[in-house]
């Protein structure tokens, strides 16, 4: 099967909360989406930290389950919007 690029924060519709694990993504978007890849429950129950690494510095735009100091781990010139 093939996918086309993915660009995704989360797995829930607009206004509800985050699915904590397949399951409940499978019961919120049921046919909706063609494959579901289960990673297990998510261990925070905080929204998923976004980078844009689309420039020449990552740029962090939603602090969330990794911390900035954390992601300047693999990411020494993170920057904070």
């Amino acid at each position: 099967m093939a996918t086309g690029p993915l660009a995704v924060s989360s797995a829930n519709l607009t206004g509800k909360p985050s699915p904590q694990d397949c399951n409940a993504a499978q019961n919120m978007l049921g046919e909706t989406v063609a494959v579901y890849l289960n990673g297990g429950p998510i261990e925070a129950a905080v929204p998923s930290s976004i980078v844009d690494v689309t420039g020449e510095v990552p740029v962090l735009v939603r602090a969330g389950a990794i911390s900035a100091a954390r992601l300047r781990e693999v990411a020494p010139g993170l920057r904070e919007r």
